[in-house]
This record gives structure tokens, C-alpha cells and sequence, in this order.
């Protein structure tokens, strides 16, 4: 079971992938001064499900930093499901 609690920018991503293949997690926004201004919570069932369908459209659809969180999560063992 991996976790990850790692922040980049405003952006602080919670995650930990369950036994059953779930990925259960949140993702907020904060102000510049660390203020959570919105959260988004999730449960999907693959990586690129929770990059395509939450981080990307919390980040107002900025791919490098959904795609850097991508790489954080692959590098703290989370893995895509097939």
C-alpha cells in the first residue's frame, strides 16, 4: 500500500493506494499564504484516471504540473493498473 502527501506550488496532493486497487486521496489549492481555498476529494481506480479526471481539471487543465504530480506518485510506487 503506497502513500504520498507531497505539495508543488499551491497544489497539495494526498493520496494512498488501497489494497482493492483503489487510489483514495484529495487535492487542494492553497493561497499564497497556505490557505486551503478548495479541496477535491477522490477514489479512482487508476493513476491516469486520477490525473485525468481531477488534478488536470483542479489545475485549470496545466499539463506539466498535472504530469509532474504523475511522476511524483509513479516515483513513491504508485502504479497504472491494466
Amino acid at each position: 500500500m503506497n502513500t504520498i502527501n507531497t505539495s508543488m506550488g499551491r497544489y497539495c496532493l494526498k493520496a494512498e493506494e488501497l489494497k482493492n486497487g483503489h487510489i483514495n486521496g484529495s487535492i487542494a489549492i492553497n493561497d499564497e499564504g497556505g490557505t486551503q481555498l478548495t479541496v477535491q476529494e477522490f477514489d479512482e481506480h487508476y493513476l491516469d484516471d486520477v490525473i485525468n479526471n481531477i488534478v488536470c481539471p483542479l489545475t485549470g487543465g496545466n499539463r506539466p504540473i498535472a504530469s509532474a504530480l504523475r511522476d511524483i506518485m509513479l516515483k513513491a510506487g504508485f502504479k497504472q493498473s491494466h
